[in-house]
Order: C-alpha cells, then sequence, then structure tokens
C-alpha cells in the first residue's frame, strides 16, 4: 500500500476514498440509524444497475482508464504498465485461433476480456460482467479500428466518421480456426526432437534454456516502438491465452495444442513471428511436424523450474560437513526447493512499476556452524555496468545498474511465532522490531568494482539503513548463465553479539527476498521484494523417543494385564 500522502493532497485522498466506494458499489459505515436505514440495501441497488450497463457506457467505466478515450492503449494508467495496454486502432490483437493474418475471432476476444491476460495488468472480467455484457463490448473495440479492417469489404465511405472510424455494426467476423491437425502425442522421443528443433528456429530470442535471454544481440521491439522481451518459456504462470485450464488429464494436451497455434500464426504485433507459411504456396519456416516437436518441449520446461504455490515454507536440510560455497556443488539438489513471488515496490518513491523479474526459488542447507541459502532467479541479463554484449542490449531509456540480491530476518528479539505471530514491517522493520539483511551486489566492470557481500540493519521504511563495518560473517558469491541468477549466501547459526536471529530447529523464523534487476534501471528502493514468508529447520527425529515410548507403555500395559490375571488366579 503506497503512502500515499507523499503524491496526494488531502481533498485528492478523500475524493479517491469516495470513488473507491461509489466503484465498488459500497456504502460507507453510517452511525445514525435513521441514514443507514435510508441507504439499506443501496450496494445490491448499485450492482444491479451496473449489470446493466452495456457497450461504450462499460467500456468507459472498465476499459478507458487502460485503453484510452479513442482505444489507443494511451489510457492514464498506460505508462505504469508492462506490457502496455492494447491499442484497438491498428486492429493488431497479439493472441487469437485464426489462421495467419487474419483478424481474431469474436471468440478470441471474448475469451480476453472474460479470462484476462496472466502476467500483465489486463484482468479476467468474468467476475465482474456478464457474458452479455463482454459481448457488448467486442463492437466498441472494432470500431476505434481506423485501418478499414474490420468494415465489410463493401462498406460505403459515407459510413465511416472524420476519424476513420466505422459507424455501423455489420463488422466483419471470422469463423476460420488455425487447423490442429498431425498432433504428435507427448513423450521423451518428442521432447527430444523438439528440442533440437528449438534450438535451431528458436533460441537467438528464447535462449538455450528457454528463458527470454536474447543472444541473438538484438534489441526487440513491437510494431509501436516499444521494448520488449521474450517469454521466458520456464514460467507457465507468466503465459498468456497459452497456459489450459482445464481438468488435469486434459491440460497437458490442451497447452500444447495453445502453444502449438502460438508457435504456427505467432504473435501479431511483436517480434515473434508465424512459423507457418502465411501465404498459400509458400514453403514453411518450420515444419508442421517440428511445430509439434517443438511444442511438446516447450510444454516439457516447467519440469526444469520448481513452481510457486500457496503458503510456501522454506524449509531448511542439515547436512554434514561444510556447507557448500558455490550453487555448482551437488548437495543443493538434496536441498528442498520453494518459489516465491516477487512483487515491485509501489509503496514508496522511488517506485517500481514495470519489474520483469517476478520469482525467487530458495533452497537452505545447515550444520551443526552455519546456515547456507541458494538463490535463482530468471534474470534476461547479467546486470553489471561495462560488461560486453549486454550494454549493447540495454534500454536507452534506462540506466544500467549491478544486479543485486537480499534475504532480510528480523532480530532475535523482534519477532513471535507462538503463541501469538508478532513480526516487523517487511520493509526494512520498525522503530521497535529491527531487521537484518544480507546483501549481495554483482559489481561492475567499469568502473571496475568487484562483487561484494554486506551485512544492514534496517530500523523502518523511513530510516536509512546502516552498514555493519566491521562485521565479515556473511560469505556470498553469485554467478550468471543462460538466463539465470545463481547467488549463494552463508552465515553462522548463532546471532552473536549483534543480537541477530538465532536459527533454531523446530522454530518457525521470518525470512523475506528482495531483487535487484539492473538492466531494468532497478537501484535503491526501485526492487522487487516478498513478503515475509517463514523459514523452518526442522527437529531431529528422536526415532527412540517416537517409536520407543509406545512400545514400553504397551509392555508395560502387557506385564500390568499378566498380573492382575495372577493376582485374580490366587484370590479365586
Amino acid at each position: 500500500m503506497p503512502v500515499w500522502h507523499e503524491m496526494l493532497s488531502e481533498e485528492d485522498v478523500w475524493n479517491v476514498i469516495t470513488f473507491l466506494f461509489d466503484y465498488n458499489g459500497q456504502v460507507p459505515r453510517i452511525w445514525d440509524p435513521a441514514v443507514s436505514k435510508q441507504v439499506t440495501g443501496m450496494k445490491d441497488q448499485v450492482l444491479a444497475q451496473r449489470k446493466q450497463i452495456q457497450g461504450q457506457e462499460l467500456y468507459e467505466f472498465r476499459c478507458q482508464v487502460c485503453h484510452g478515450e479513442q482505444g489507443a492503449g494511451d489510457g492514464i494508467a498506460a505508462e505504469h504498465m508492462y506490457p502496455k495496454p492494447r491499442d484497438f486502432s491498428l486492429a493488431l490483437f497479439k493472441y487469437k485461433t485464426s489462421p495467419g493474418t487474419k483478424l481474431p475471432r469474436d471468440k478470441d476476444l471474448f475469451n480476453t476480456i472474460k479470462f484476462g491476460l496472466t502476467g500483465t495488468a489486463m484482468p479476467g472480467w468474468g467476475p465482474l460482467m456478464t457474458d452479455e455484457q463482454i459481448r457488448s463490448l467486442i463492437p466498441v473495440i472494432k470500431r476505434f479500428d481506423i485501418t478499414s479492417a474490420w468494415p465489410p469489404e463493401e462498406a460505403d465511405e459515407d459510413a465511416f466518421d472524420d476519424d476513420g472510424h466505422y459507424t455501423k455494426d455489420d463488422f466483419r467476423k471470422i469463423t476460420d480456426v488455425e487447423p490442429l491437425a498431425g498432433q504428435i502425442p507427448y513423450s521423451e522421443e518428442s521432447v527430444v526432437k523438439g528440442r533440437e528443433a528449438f534450438l535451431k528456429s528458436c533460441k537467438e530470442c528464447h535462449g538455450k534454456e528457454g528463458r527470454g535471454n536474447i543472444v541473438s544481440g538484438k534489441k526487440l521491439e513491437d510494431d509501436w516502438g516499444n521494448r520488449i522481451w521474450p517469454r521466458d518459456l520456464t514460467k507457465p504462470w507468466t503465459w498468456r491465452s497459452t497456459q489450459s485450464t482445464a481438468a488435469a488429464e486434459q491440460e497437458r494436451d490442451e497447452t500444447i495444442k495453445a502453444i502449438y497455434t502460438r508457435l504456427s500464426i505467432g504473435i501479431p504485433g511483436t517480434p515473434m513471428p508465424a512459423h507457418r507459411a502465411v501465404e498459400e504456396g509458400n514453403k514453411d519456416p518450420v515444419s508442421l511436424e517440428d511445430r509439434w516437436h517443438i511444442a511438446n518441449f516447450v510444454y516439457s520446461l516447467r519440469e526444469t523450474t520448481v513452481q510457486p504455490k500457496d503458503g510456501a515454507v522454506v524449509t531448511g536440510t542439515k547436512v554434514e560437513g561444510d556447507l557448500p560455497s558455490s550453487a555448482e556443488d551437488a548437495r543443493w539438489n538434496s536441498a528442498s526447493a520453494v518459489t516465491l513471488h516477487l512483487v515491485p515496490n509501489i509503496i514508496k518513491e522511488d517506485r517500481l512499476f514495470t519489474p520483469l523479474n517476478d520469482a525467487v526459488t530458495v533452497r537452505a542447507l545447515y550444520n551443526d556452524q552455519e546456515i547456507a541459502f541458494l538463490l535463482e532467479v530468471d534474470d534476461r541479463t547479467e546486470s553489471r555496468p561495462g560488461i560486453d554484449y549486454f550494454t549493447d542490449l540495454q534500454d536507452e531509456s534506462k540506466e544500467m545498474h549491478s544486479d543485486a540480491f537480499a534475504i532480510q530476518f528480523p532480530l532475535e528479539d523482534a519477532y513471535m511465532s507462538s503463541p501469538m505471530v508478532e513480526k516487523p514491517l517487511y520493509r526494512h522493520g520498525d522503530k521497535s522490531h529491527h531487521t537484518t539483511i544480507w546483501y549481495w551486489n554483482a559489481g561492475s566492470v567499469e568502473p571496475k568494482r568487484e562483487a561484494q557481500a554486506m551485512l544492514l540493519e534496517g530500523s523502518g521504511p523511513d530510516a536509512k539503513l546502516k552498514f555493519r563495518e566491521d562485521d565479515k560473517s556473511l560469505k556470498a558469491n553469485g554467478s550468471w548463465k543462460n538466463g539465470k541468477w545463481q547467488v549463494v549466501m552463508r552465515r553462522p547459526l548463532s546471532g552473536g553479539e549483534q543480537g541477530d536471529i538465532d536459527f533454531a530447529e523446530g522454530q518457525f523464523m521470518p525470512i523475506s527476498f528482495a531483487n535487484w534487476d539492473g538492466s531494468n534501471g532497478e537501484v535503491g528502493s526501485k526492487h522487487t521484494l516478498s513478503t515475509w514468508y517463514w523459514l523452518l529447520l526442522p527437529p531431529e527425529i528422536d526415532y527412540v523417543y517416537i517409536y520407543g515410548m509406545p512400545l514400553g507403555v504397551a509392555l508395560l500395559v502387557f506385564l500390568a494385564g499378566i498380573l492382575l490375571v495372577r493376582s485374580q488366579r490366587r484370590k479365586t
């Protein structure tokens, strides 16, 4: 939640509050019983009225803030979004199922509005709009076209207004669907063939491992001149209109078909080309068979990453001997991995509205003396100012800074996990609950600056972080390869004289993370971060206690029974 008083006047704040009540059909709490009685049921009345709104009025109410008054993707919120809202005026739509360069089907437009586009600011409007309302928006979208793509070919010139908008409602309706013939069943053999075809046809943009790290050296832009990055194919939770929501037994098959469709017709308006010949008679850039193999391979990439899940806990694994000092150590494979979402800091200046990195995968190992964490973040660029290749790829509108990572813990006396939960504010703690931050920076090539690890102390979001000059207990190193950073941080279990957290077995301990994507202009407070999660080092299992105690009790009961029987016999 941003600190709004830094951005808005008191009058603006109250205007926003009243707008939110009105927009959501809510009524502020009213303490006067007489007045309260008058507004009883007002919310239901407002919501019922809004279900009757259709067409242009509905567009202005729900869509205009992003897509703009004339549908040109230039609404007042557009500057804070990546990717940018769709510009309807050019009749170019990214996600469709119609063949080649044909316009999208009405069903494509309907599904985009109803279900939204994952990983973008485009929400699924299904919960707030009826299907009838959604269908009423389709002619509105088509009317924004100024390229004469949607009107019928025989449309009269008098049917267009001065801005080139078609004023009638007999817009074209596309019914053709991209063919899905020749699907090759998902198998290990097909995945292997798909990888070979992928490396031949897709690697330049999506990278060797499919993480979207460009290897061609080309800066990619969409048709509007906006900088654009290839999809990270290992993260299906970011895929737009491709990841199927079908039942489990159908999900894989339906998703592979959607991937194949994306491959065949491309994504109009972007550098993603069609891999099936657009014009009849031309040779396909990628054969039908290879497109199905690639689709199977792309689906398999989800197995190379750990998917995020709700209620995640970072669980440590105890090992014997020294802890790993690098990410290449095979012992990390024995550690439980969890992927956590990262969100941009929009709370306080300087704010970040257009992040590219959205998740961190965490593993933890510990022994009797130390604890180590492996952080993995998919990052399309290795950002170290002055570095070859990536400097040439740098967005000219942004200054490159060093990539960086951080882990945050409360001090030992700054949290409780039982009998009640008490944690510091997750943005550097607060006056009564201080935090310790483990920080690693990738350094720079020019000017030459080595990567460095340091400990910082937080005492609140408005307080400057304090650097511990004399504490060298944090050991850290990192490496970037094929679109992924791997950073290892290691420190003693004991919090020591500084009062840092003691990593104790069996105790739930707050932990949070932060990442700075230097090529995205992230520095200082402009970065992504997580909320508090829990870290747990499982206690050692005492098998003698667990199994011995019940057996002992059972034996005592058995012996007591024998003694009781003997006693009864003697009495008899």
